[in-house]
């Protein structure tokens, strides 16, 4: 039996749309796969407002954000801290950190380097922030052990989504 004319059209328009949708797809996906590798993947990251006061009363306040990126051991710090006498510092840090994990339910780091970056001018004037965080401890104010962890915890489950 003779086949038809256009049986053979649409014989030819079905394999040029397969080969069409498969030429498109793959050049899809590559470009999905570049973003995905040129794009670096995102840090934990967190905005901080705080106040610290010390033993005579006098008030420290901050407000800065903090990223931490768990696979090459670094948390950046920068925050603008104003002094009691309203004096504005700028603490901008980054801490080479080694994360430990002390059990399912506390997550503790040591702070093994601490790096200054030129607009830092918090040195001499902001003691606290170099004994509270590159001593370890995310809280700016008398917490006990268990509210120590248990905020730094926080800090790694909520931000850096971190499994336990």
């Amino acid at each position: 039996m003779h086949q038809l004319p256009h049986y053979r059209t649409k014989k030819i328009t079905l394999w040029l749309s397969l080969a069409s949708i498969m030429v498109f797809g793959t050049l899809i996906a590559l470009q999905a796969y570049n973003y995905h590798e040129d794009t670096p993947q995102a840090q934990c990251y967190a905005s901080i407002d705080f106040v610290y006061s010390t033993d005579n009363g006098q008030r420290w306040t901050g407000k800065g954000d903090m990223s931490i990126n768990m696979d090459a051991g670094e948390i950046y710090l920068y925050f603008n801290l104003k002094s009691p006498q309203q004096q504005g510092f700028l603490y901008n840090r980054r801490l080479d950190v080694h994360f430990e994990k002390l059990d399912t339910s506390r997550f503790l780091f040591n702070t093994q380097n601490a790096t200054v970056f030129e607009s830092d001018n918090s040195d001499k004037q902001a003691l606290f922030m170099r004994r509270g965080l590159e001593g370890g401890l995310i809280t700016y104010s008398r917490f006990s052990d268990v509210e120590y962890y248990y905020n730094i915890n926080n800090m790694l489950m909520g931000v850096c989504h971190v499994p336990t």
